[in-house]
């Protein structure tokens, strides 16, 4: 089965950067990189919905330093400075996807199976179900 979007768990407070403030970087601890550019980013809200709630076309994901990360998209993290030194702390490199084209779902979409922290890769079959789910 081929894989054709990831998955993160975003606690409500950030999602909502993303629905209302038009944030459109994501940075992580864990790196899932099995997807490419113009494929799917799904949002999974992990406090409040506990649900998928949106999506966005991947711009890039990759590891970067994480040194660099604020310096380099600035204003376009979905966390501040201060959340991002607090949350980075201690590690060398995190996890960025940047993406653009973010479109929240009409109703939310619970998956069959819980989102770990680590996020998750989905797969064409729970791509379809979201699809048809989610308006």
């Amino acid at each position: 089965m081929k894989i054709v979007a990831v998955s993160h768990p975003i606690p409500t407070e950030y999602a909502e950067r993303i629905y209302n403030d038009g944030k459109t970087v994501f940075v992580c601890k864990s790196y899932l990189g099995k997807v490419s550019p113009g494929e799917k980013f799904i949002i999974y809200e992990s406090h409040g919905a506990k649900a998928y709630t949106g999506w966005a076309d991947i711009v890039s994901i990759g590891k970067q330093k994480a040194s660099t990360i604020t310096r380099n998209y600035g204003k376009k993290l979905m966390i501040t400075k201060e959340e991002f030194q607090g949350y980075a702390k201690g590690r060398p490199e995190m996890n960025v996807i940047e993406f653009e084209n973010f479109q929240k779902f009409d109703k939310p979409v619970v998956p069959k199976r819980f989102v770990a922290v680590s996020g998750k890769y989905i797969y064409e079959d729970e791509f379809m179900t979201i699809t048809k789910n989610k308006d």
